[in-house]
């Protein structure tokens, strides 16, 4: 039963990032995309938190295979912050838009106009829109991160000592 928990730290760590990504895009106003390397933190921690308790830190055939899930986790992780910034950020961003283009619009008309353009396009394109180059180089990185954090065998062997503490 413990072998069916071992990569939900993972997943967690995935999801809390990609919400708390969408979270900062919300606050902020800023897509940055270099958070989405803390997705990639998040979920190789997770994953080595919760594996290091049932897998022995030196067996490297399970290891590599949560380092590959846990880089698919990122992945994960990277399109819940994305889909969760159109959902929360998107419509504001249209008005903003329609606003600065059309000063002389009013707020309404322009949350209305915001609405039937979001309306009007899937949540894949709107998620393609929001998205630059660099954010793709960044979530590159988190897939990387996440697969070393999870191979690699020093940060495994302090996750094992700190169990047994």
């Amino acid at each position: 039963m413990k072998v069916i928990l071992v990569p939900i730290g993972g997943l967690i760590g995935a999801i809390l990032g990609g919400v708390l990504w969408a979270k900062y895009i919300q606050w902020t106003g800023n897509t940055a995309g270099f958070i989405a390397i803390g997705i990639g933190v998040l979920t190789g921690f997770g994953m080595v938190l919760t594996s290091s308790r049932v897998i022995d830190p030196s067996g490297q055939r399970h290891w590599l295979l949560l380092a590959v899930g846990a880089a698919f986790f990122a992945l994960v992780g990277i399109v819940i912050g994305k889909y969760l910034d159109v959902q929360w950020n998107a419509i504001t961003q249209f008005v903003e838009e329609i606003i600065a283009s059309q000063p002389l619009i009013s707020d309404d008309a322009a949350t209305e106009i915001a609405k039937t353009r979001y309306s009007g396009s899937s949540k894949w394109e709107l998620m393609k829109s929001r998205m630059d180059w660099f954010d793709l180089f960044f979530s590159a990185i988190a897939v990387f991160v996440a697969f070393y954090i999870t191979s690699n065998q020093r940060i495994r062997k302090i996750f094992y000592t700190l169990k047994d503490n």
